[in-house]
């Protein structure tokens, strides 16, 4: 409560005092208004307000600048892009167990390998529930023209999985793959902007067999 201070003052009529009480006027602080800088270097709010209606627009989807060659895990879900144009094929390659690298050889330089040392593929691009796109090259014939049920499966499994999403599952017993399905229906999944050309230079730039003295061949041949 604040206090108060007191005054003599004469009556009217000049013969008792009178005792008055005299409450001294609170000033209140001005807050500045929103906008203004009272002291340099003073943080203002409206810096950090968002409009309602931005709120309503789409996120920005960011480039890919890299993307993986490899096989679908068998715990992933994954789909594959239905797009036509989002698969190539059919192309040599090489592809290294120990490390799961995968490499593409050039069309010309094909009659230089062995026929152990690549098979024929086609290139698809799928991508799993985490929206990480990869290129799945699923090997359709031996380099000899073989055709194994490991190859005709897998390449089913791809082809349903343009259209739902589906678990790579190996049975060993049988030599096929076969597709696990999800319970449940799930979300269609969100494939990059780019177009196949452009993710082909992203995941493909360091993975070329393209001449005789490629570090990839000479492994092959036991050169130093």
């Amino acid at each position: 409560m604040p206090k108060t201070n007191s005054r003599i003052q004469q009556s009217i009529d000049g013969e008792e005092p009178v005792i008055e009480s005299v409450t001294p006027e609170i000033i209140q602080p001005v807050a500045p208004e929103i906008g203004e800088y009272p002291i340099e270097g003073t943080l203002n709010p409206e810096d950090f307000r968002i409009d309602e209606s931005d709120m309503d627009q789409p996120a920005v989807k960011t480039a890919l600048t890299a993307i993986a060659i490899r096989s679908p895990d068998p715990t992933d879900f994954i789909r594959v892009h239905p797009d036509p144009s989002y698969r190539f094929g059919p192309v040599p390659f090489i592809g290294f167990k120990q490390n799961k690298e995968y490499y593409l050889v050039k069309k010309e330089l094909r009659p230089q390998l062995r026929l152990r040392e690549y098979k024929m593929g086609q290139i698809f691009l799928a991508t799993n529930r985490f929206a990480k796109p990869f290129f799945w090259i699923v090997t359709t014939q031996s380099s000899t023209g073989r055709v194994l049920d490991w190859y005709t499966s897998a390449l089913e499994c791809a082809q349903r999985a343009m259209y739902e999403w589906v678990q790579v599952v190996a049975d060993m017993q049988a030599g096929v793959y076969l597709p696990g399905l999800a319970e449940e229906k799930l979300e269609e999944p969100e494939w990059p902007e780019q177009t196949f050309l452009e993710l082909f230079q992203i995941g493909f730039k360091r993975r070329t067999v393209d001449s005789l003295d490629h570090p990839v061949f000479k492994q092959l041949r036991g050169r130093a």
